[in-house]
């Protein structure tokens, strides 16, 4: 089963299998719309890409197959630019998914879940990918999952509080030690990223799904200019 992770890193049971109630009718326009705790579907991307693949073994830190496996923090002086940056306010990708939110807890504390599908023909990895995002502050719980049951992700994160009762949230899902089959997402097939924390009125479920941008790496070089210019930290796993 899925187990919960804090800010000081991610369990195993992060790659546990992701079963929604309702993700393929919700993918298909199903009447899932309905309830107040899950937004509509909306899509974003291009139908083709192309995405290099990289070589090596598990294991084999040195080969690109594992260039995500290690990280480091990368500080920043000063404000974060993330906090000057036009905000995104339909959501963005550079790959073609549809995505949702939806809610589960209560006034006091609840899990928000970012739900993917890869409406594209392609089969897709989502190692080193960077999710950029606004959510109420304060999360204390997050992590990924996917419909194949396998994988062994960690993060770089960062929470940038804009001083409003939200917070920008810049997360890399890194593998490592798994075969590249067990880091990538086919056709259909859903993944999602979830967080915990206490509600907050100053964002609504449909603000936080159009304020997502995702960014796959496409070129094997792990988004780092991405994760650098954010200033992320390095979760142990």
């Amino acid at each position: 089963m899925h187990v919960p992770s804090n800010k000081r890193g991610l369990g195993a049971g992060l790659a546990t299998v992701l079963l929604l109630a309702g993700v393929a009718a919700f993918a298909g326009g199903g009447s899932a719309a309905a309830d107040p705790n899950t937004t509509s579907a909306v899509s974003a991307g291009p139908a083709g890409f192309t995405q290099a693949v990289p070589a090596g073994q598990p294991s084999q830190y040195n080969q690109p197959l594992e260039r995500c496996a290690n990280g480091v923090n990368y500080p920043i002086s000063g404000a974060n630019p993330v906090l000057s940056e036009p905000a995104t306010t339909q959501f963005a990708s550079n790959v073609g998914l549809s995505e949702y939110v939806t809610f589960s807890g209560n006034q006091y504390y609840g899990n928000w879940q970012f739900v993917f599908t890869n409406t594209t023909s392609q089969v897709l990895s989502t190692d080193c990918a960077v999710l950029v995002f606004r959510a109420p502050s304060g999360s204390d719980n997050h992590g990924y999952t996917a419909t194949v049951q396998y994988g062994h992700p960690q993060q770089d994160y960062l929470e940038v509080p804009r001083g409003d009762g939200t917070s920008y949230y810049i997360a890399r899902i890194d593998f490592h030690d798994v075969p590249l089959a067990q880091r990538q997402v086919g056709p259909g097939q859903s993944f999602s990223y979830s967080l915990g924390g206490a509600p907050n009125s100053a964002i609504t479920l449909a603000q936080m799904r159009d304020s997502l941008k995702f960014t796959a790496d496409l070129d094997l070089k792990a988004n780092q200019a991405l994760v650098q210019h954010y200033g992320t930290n390095r979760l142990t796993n």
